[in-house]
Order: structure tokens, then C-alpha cells, then sequence
């Protein structure tokens, strides 16, 4: 199909952007290079202050309903993460989360095949307090719109709920979870009802020259919705990666797996490799919105 192509073509462009940012990387300095690490730890902060671009690239490997063959599953978030000051203690983190989808579907008659394009666009909105501290935490409301080009791909649910962060981040660790949780309210009565709980958490370990290790960034899911043998979702996995320069411009690449040691039987993830590429970009806003 053209679409998994173009998607397909999309990913190795992204895989080479992300290895030629690991090839030209500048040295630095030592001041620089601490620079760098801090900014590296930013990149790690889901409410930190740097604005920048997340790319999040997925294969997913799947249990199918039919056999014990796996099937594949590429997912592209385009996840933009602007922070706005909105008055000298507080800000808001806008995380929109744009998805590509390209997935196995059933078909009536007991075969399958393959649908792709865009999913179902959702929005964070995170507050969070300027702290001083090692701690910091953030709150607000997570928004889900049936935006999907092809109803297999799409829930045809408008959903609504909370987003929690809180995380801790020392001279070396990036340590914390994001819990959220998906309720449909409108949509296609035909189909089925979303009620989703998610902890993304992740435990990162910074190293020298803009280098980490770590968990990587799984996510665990309980589907309120799915039978109860399908409900639970839970990956643990690993993951490495580096922040580098490029120009003026710090990038980070990193690469992730992830096995879901409980999963659902139908169509159940099991492993997921992932690519990640986080370019920093220039902050739109600096000031307090509110001022003092």
C-alpha cells in the first residue's frame, strides 16, 4: 500500500537523521559540555523548560487472534512539547500527540489486512510549578478527538480525563511516571467505549558527554473496556541514547525495547523497538504571560 510505503520511507530518513546526528556531533568544550548534559537531563524532563519536538517512532510486534503468528504494527507520534510561562511560579506544558498509524485489521471474513494514516490526535495540558527543589510534578487535563482517516485505526470516540507527572531529577537520575486516564463521552454508539488507565514511567541514568541508559519509556495500560484476560498491558524494557550538538542546535537520539511480559491474547503487544529523535527548538514565548 502507499501509505506504508511513504510511512515505511519516513522512518529510515528518521533513522539516518538520528545516526548522522550521532556521527557529526561537535566536541565540546567543558563548560559547553556540561551545558549539554543539562540540557540532556531537560530532554528526559516531560515538563522541563525547553521547548522541543518529539519523534517517536514504534514497531510493535503483535499476538494475532487467529494464530500464534505475530504481526507488525508502526506507529509515528509527532509530539511537539512547547512549555509557556504562564506567571513567575507556574507553566503550562502543551503536549500534543499527532499519530501515524499503519496496522493489521480483521476482516469479515476471517482474513486480514492492512490499514494506515493519521490516528486519533490527543492534547495534554500539563500545569506545572516552577520548583527549586529535586521534585517536580505536573497536572491536567488529557484530550483525545476521533480525528483517525480510517475507522479500523480510530476509536470514532471523543474522550476526556486527567494527566498526572511527577518525577525527580538528581545530578545523575531522571526518575518519574505519567498517569493518565482516557474516558469517552460522544462519539459512534456503534462502537465500543474507551476507558484507558496508562503510567508511562521511566528511570534514566544520565553519563558523561550527553550519553544515558535506562528503562527506556514503556508504558503500562489497563483497558476498563476489554474482557478481563485482555486487560492488562505491562512492558519492561531498556533503552540507550545520547544528546549531541549539531551546530547550534541539541539533539537527542535514542533507541529503546520493550517486552510486554502480560499483555492481551487478541492482538496483544508484545515487543516494541523504538526510535526516538527529540531536536530542540527555539522557545516562542519566554515571558510570563501574566507578569508578576
Amino acid at each position: 500500500m502507499p501509505s506504508i510505503k511513504i510511512l515505511t520511507t519516513a522512518l529510515a530518513s528518521l533513522f539516518v537523521a538520528g545516526l548522522a546526528g550521532l556521527a557529526t556531533a561537535e566536541d565540546d568544550t567543558a563548560d559547553g559540555g556540561r551545558a549539554l548534559e543539562e540540557t540532556a537531563k531537560q530532554l528526559n524532563n516531560p515538563i522541563s523548560s525547553v521547548w522541543n519536538i518529539v519523534v517517536q517512532n514504534n514497531y510493535t510486534l503483535l499476538k494475532g487472534d487467529i494464530s500464534s503468528s505475530y504481526r507488525g504494527r508502526w506507529l509515528t507520534n509527532f509530539q511537539p512539547v512547547m512549555p509557556v510561562p504562564l506567571t513567575e511560579q507556574w507553566n503550562l506544558i502543551a503536549r500534543p500527540i499527532v499519530p501515524l498509524v499503519s496496522a493489521p485489521v480483521p476482516r469479515a471474513d476471517g482474513s486480514f489486512g492492512r490499514e494506515g494514516g493519521l490516528g486519533d490526535i490527543a492534547f495534554q495540558a500539563l500545569f506545572s510549578p516552577n520548583a527549586s527543589g529535586s521534585f517536580t510534578w505536573g497536572v491536567g487535563p488529557l484530550l483525545q478527538f476521533p480525528t483517525a482517516s480510517e475507522d479500523e485505526i480510530g476509536s470514532e470516540k471523543w474522550s476526556a480525563g486527567p494527566a498526572l507527572v511527577g518525577l525527580n531529577v538528581s545530578k545523575k537520575w531522571v526518575i518519574g511516571g505519567l498517569l493518565t486516564h482516557a474516558e469517552s463521552f460522544a462519539g459512534d454508539d456503534d462502537r465500543d467505549g474507551v476507558s484507558v488507565t496508562s503510567l508511562q514511567y521511566f528511570a534514566t541514568r544520565m553519563l558523561p558527554k550527553g550519553w544515558q541508559v535506562g528503562l527506556g519509556s514503556p508504558t503500562i495500560s489497563y483497558n476498563w473496556e476489554a474482557r478481563s484476560g485482555d486487560r492488562w498491558t505491562v512492558p519492561v524494557g531498556l533503552g540507550v541514547g545520547r544528546t549531541v550538538r549539531i551546530g547550534k542546535m541539541p539533539f537527542q537520539v535514542s533507541f529503546e525495547a520493550s517486552y510486554a511480559a502480560i499483555h492481551p491474547e487478541t492482538f496483544g503487544e508484545r515487543w516494541n523497538f523504538r526510535m526516538i529523535l527529540k531536536p530542540v527548538i527555539p522557545a516562542l514565548i519566554k515571558k510570563p504571560i501574566f507578569g508578576r
